[in-house]
């Protein structure tokens, strides 16, 4: 887990630096983080994706030495169901590593049948069995499956969903950000969380972001009070929110929110504490 913050913090760097992080590719990515050859960009490392251990990563780039996965159901015949199991394809699928090869809602609802379809034939395979329904044709071959048929999704996730699914499983957000809409009016009005940092001195600002955390509290008084995590494009940091502050804005004070605080960074000897003042 330490390691996974380490890389996350240092893909956000160089997403601040102007280098591309890629999401990943089950033709393109490897076990790790890799550079892309001749080119500004990162590609994310399969293993890196929650829910996906590196001997499903493993079986992928084994099955890949044959040549790159054509469409899914290419992947689903040649990728072993012993080691890469149907939480793999869901991680792998909402991080955006099968875009290439069909919509992510429209994979998802057929997840069941992707699943059965590989697992019927590897099954098939490794018991050396073959379909004489299938060799003689008739009524009887169509009840078996040798092809993958996918259905289209009666609903599509939106964009805001797909979003989150990546700063779930990735640790941040690769294919846009929830605050580039926001992103005129956040310049022209607040200030980057990088400000937050421990050797800038005590000072009052605003900034705003998303919120990423809210941790709630009841004082000795019996008041309630949050500790708010908030994250723009350039870092992140945590916000106190008092009683009084609390009773007035409590409410906005929800997971995904975006807001803008204007607050006093008080900087202790020690440690920084950054207490809100107002919150829109």
């Amino acid at each position: 887990m330490m390691i996974l913050i380490v890389w996350q913090l240092k893909l956000l760097e160089c997403k601040h630096m102007g280098i591309s992080v890629l999401s990943p590719d089950v033709n393109e990515s490897f076990v790790e983080f890799a550079v892309v050859p001749n080119e500004n960009k990162i590609r994310f490392g399969m293993s890196a994706v929650k829910g996906v251990g590196v001997g499903a990563v493993e079986e992928v780039l084994r099955a890949r030495e044959d040549g790159p996965f054509t469409s899914v159901e290419d992947f689903a015949r040649r990728v072993s169901t012993s080691k890469f199991n149907r939480k793999a394809w869901e991680s792998l699928i909402k991080s955006g590593a099968f875009d290439d090869m069909g919509d992510r809602s429209d994979l998802l609802f057929n997840l069941d049948s992707i699943t059965s379809f590989a697992s019927k034939l590897q099954k098939e395979a490794a018991s050396g069995q073959t379909n004489l329904f299938g060799m003689l044709g008739g009524d009887d071959a169509a009840s078996v499956q040798s092809t993958l048929h996918l259905q289209k999704a009666p609903v599509k996730h939106d964009d805001k969903e797909r979003l989150m699914w990546e700063r779930e499983l990735l640790g941040l957000y690769i294919s846009a950000h929830p605050l580039d809409r926001y992103e005129t009016y956040l310049s022209e009005q607040t200030q980057p969380l990088t400000q937050l940092v421990p050797e800038y001195d005590s000072r009052m600002m605003t900034v705003g972001g998303i919120i990423s955390t809210v941790r709630t509290i009841v004082t000795k008084s019996g008041s309630k009070m949050a500790f708010v995590g908030i994250e723009d494009k350039f870092g992140e940091g945590e916000i106190i929110v008092f009683p009084n502050l609390y009773e007035e804005v409590g409410a906005k004070l929800v997971q995904d929110a975006v807001i803008r605080v204007f607050l006093v960074k008080i900087q202790l000897e020690i440690v920084t504490e950054i207490w809100a003042m107002k919150v829109s």
